[in-house]
């Protein structure tokens, strides 16, 4: 998967992974099971913000104290990029970077399901927006790179005030997920298009038309190249480099930052190493890794590290997880 989709990244770290995508397509949801979830959903979507976050810190905190793989995956990640050093002193980062992810689990259904007056009202602060309108007055397109950091599914109510943007859209992998998202997807009156041909093509159009395209850019893709990230070889998808090489597209950074003691995010935007623009490839997906490692060091905590993000690795190097 060269991207995901904003609405379904974050059902991963408790749901059940795909166990071969012919099988996913062919299997039909439970309609049971679709009741089941959408009332559940709909229960954690009426929760207050602040009891929403206090479960999330709860769930985040459980999943340390059990040492479950989320927790060890976390700390390999973590040793892996030099941000904790071996031994006990990794423990309070693991233990905040789970807890954050687990509010971004419990916040999930009320941006799924909740009314927009609302979510609007959880933005509390927006930085930096002047380098979105300044990249959409030139004309050529924005690319809005919003790694896995906080909660990102919020940018999806952050454009339900402005102008539509577009997002390629991956279904979930559990049946049961796909008929709630197929009624979430859109539901901000932005842009979903599909993880194929069809859909990277929309994404040129939007750009060519001058609007505004958005990428998760840390996933682990079907194809790549191996790059540098954090000190460790990644494999990195091409499709940003050549978004940005075909139509000259602006870049600028995304991150929706949690803020402490319940009082909402911030959406900050900022500008991407310049060396994104370079008609090298390699170097411009160089500069890419290395603009999300700048959006990670804002809060390392809020990272979503429990992504196996170096599960694919260059031939004789050695296995992390």
């Amino acid at each position: 998967m060269t991207t995901c989709s904003l609405v379904t990244a974050t059902s991963s770290v408790l749901l059940p992974a795909r166990k071969g995508s012919m099988a996913v397509k062919e299997k039909r949801a439970n309609p049971l099971a679709v009741m089941l979830v959408r009332g559940l959903l709909w229960c954690l979507s009426c929760l207050p913000l602040v009891a929403s976050q206090w479960l999330g810190r709860l769930l985040g905190t459980l999943l340390y104290r059990f040492d479950t793989r989320a927790a060890r995956v976390t700390a390999i990640n973590l040793k892996a990029c030099g941000l904790a050093r071996t031994g006990e002193d990794a423990g309070p980062l693991v233990l905040a970077s789970l807890q954050h992810t687990g509010q971004t689990i419990m916040e999930t259904p009320a941006i799924w399901l909740g009314a927009r007056q609302r979510l609007d009202r959880w933005i509390s602060k927006v930085e930096n927006e002047s380098l979105l309108d300044d990249g959409l007055a030139a004309g050529q397109g924005v690319v809005v790179l919003l790694p896995h950091f906080g909660n990102w599914e919020l940018l999806n109510v952050f454009f339900s005030r402005r102008q539509p943007m577009t997002a390629l859209y991956h279904p979930p992998d559990q049946a049961y997920l796909r008929p709630v998202m197929a009624e979430v997807r859109e539901k901000f009156g932005n842009e979903m298009v599909p993880t194929n041909r069809a859909g990277i093509a929309r994404l040129y159009r939007r750009l060519s038309e001058g609007k505004v395209v958005t990428v998760l850019p840390d996933q682990v893709p079907g194809s790549g190249e191996f790059v540098d990230f954090f000190g460790q070889p990644a494999l990195t998808d091409r499709l940003i480099t050549r978004l940005v090489q075909k139509t000259s597209a602006r870049v600028v950074t995304c991150v929706v930052i949690r803020e402490s003691h319940g009082r909402g995010f911030t959406v900050r935007f900022g500008e991407p190493d310049a060396e994104i623009y370079s008609q090298h490839s390699h170097a411009s997906m160089q500069a890419l890794n290395r603009t999300i490692e700048a959006c990670v060091r804002t809060d390392p905590a809020q990272y979503q590290w429990e992504y196996k993000r170096f599960r694919r690795y260059p031939h004789g190097s050695t296995a992390l997880y």
